[in-house]
């Protein structure tokens, strides 16, 4: 018998990240929904357990945390990934989550009054769906021209460990974002030789803090306040803050902080301890990649590097084409259509893709329970559904 025959869920959710695990609670809690979770790994939350040693939140712990239970206190104002891990084992546990590991879903159709869900362990039928796989699904790499030839040692950001196996080594780090910094002074730190840091697009750069407040209380503060009235502000703080980091190859963001993430959709990157390794000459912030050769790097300003690793934090696809591509529920970039949390059609719900201003824990919190609200409506709309699925 399938593992999959024993339940006859009201809900599907793929994905026991953040996302899945907050609107399946929900869903049980609040309206008594029966929701499974279907997670691929052999593990809820996967991503945040390979992430790098040093991981640590962006985001205070105090508001991070998902619908219904807190972070504990003694992870502190920054928790780590193990903080992370031990807080969402224990939340599965405590508010009683239904979880199919080791299921891959594979594709997902429409059927006689609902959805069919294929997966590596048969297949299960219920009215509403919920895609909540994340924003980590596969490691992206750029294409750059001639990397196939490259001698050295290609490493994406999502497989990036600690720097141990790259002691005594020359390595560049690519990309701007919090990952690429972390990694950067994680190498520098702990024993690389040499470390560049290559950057295409200029970042916004931050403090974790100023002063006793954590730097993304500020983004709370300003939410409701346009970016052509926050953005000159913070520009001049930052200046007062940091100086001129032009010197050390930090060129100046193309927008505002708050245009790039409401724009963009890109979050600053929280520098303190990068700005402070380039300052001592630990890092070398270089210009952006434009093709790989055999030994060494060519960069955007026509000089070159002679690295013999790269670690690309380039950042992940979502990856959902094989699973719902032929519905037409993805918009340009890949993502579900409708936003942060959305109700794409017909029973057929999305949570946690994109970047939101906040960071995703905290969107996540906020989402889930008016999503799950529209999903426990779409049911009690649809009651001869659901008998149609399950008959």
């Amino acid at each position: 018998m399938s593992p999959l025959a024993q339940h006859r869920p009201d809900t599907v959710v793929i994905g026991a990240g953040p996302a899945g695990l907050a609107v399946a609670r929900q869903l049980e809690h609040r309206h008594g929904v029966k929701a499974l979770v279907v997670e691929k790994a052999a593990a809820p939350a996967i991503s945040w357990r390979t992430r790098y040693d040093n991981f640590r939140l962006n985001t205070t712990g105090f508001l991070s945390h998902l619908p219904g239970q807190r972070i504990p206190m003694t992870a502190g104002r920054w928790p780590t990934r193990e903080d992370m891990v031990r807080y969402f084992d224990c939340y599965v546990r405590q508010q009683h989550i239904t979880l199919q590991l080791g299921c891959e879903v594979t594709r997902i159709d429409r059927t006689e009054g609902g959805w069919r869900v294929a997966t590596s362990s048969g297949h299960i039928r219920a009215p509403a769906i919920v895609l909540a796989t994340g924003n980590y699904r596969t490691p992206a790499i750029p294409a750059w021209p001639g990397l196939s030839r490259f001698n050295g040692e290609l490493v994406h950001s999502g497989a990036f460990c600690n720097a141990w196996p790259f002691r005594g080594r020359d390595v560049l780090v690519v990309g701007a974002g919090n990952s690429a910094a972390d990694i950067a002074v994680q190498l520098a730190n702990d024993g690389a030789r040499q470390v560049w840091l290559a950057v295409r697009t200029p970042p916004h750069l931050v403090r974790r803090s100023l002063g006793p407040f954590p730097a993304d209380l500020f983004l709370e503060l300003f939410a409701r306040v346009p970016a052509s009235k926050v953005d000159p502000v913070i520009e001049r703080v930052n200046r007062l803050l940091w100086g001129d980091l032009s010197v050390y190859g930090f060129g100046r963001p193309p927008l505002g902080l708050k245009a790039t993430v409401e724009q963009r959709g890109r979050i600053p990157t929280l520098a303190d301890e990068l700005v402070a390794a380039v300052r001592a000459g630990r890092i070398d912030v270089v210009a952006a990649v434009e093709a790989v050769e055999s030994d060494r790097v060519l960069l955007a300003d026509g000089t070159a590097v002679a690295a013999e690793v790269i670690v690309a934090a380039t950042g992940f696809s979502v990856d959902l084409d094989g699973v719902v591509g032929h519905l037409g529920v993805l918009d340009e970039h890949g993502n579900p259509r409708g936003g942060f949390a959305s109700h794409v059609g017909d029973g057929l719900f999305a949570i946690g893709y994109g970047i939101p201003p906040s960071g995703p824990l905290r969107a996540i919190r906020r989402s889930a329970t008016p999503l799950a609200g529209q999903i426990a409506a779409y049911l009690n709309d649809h009651e001869d559904v659901d008998e149609l699925v399950h008959r």
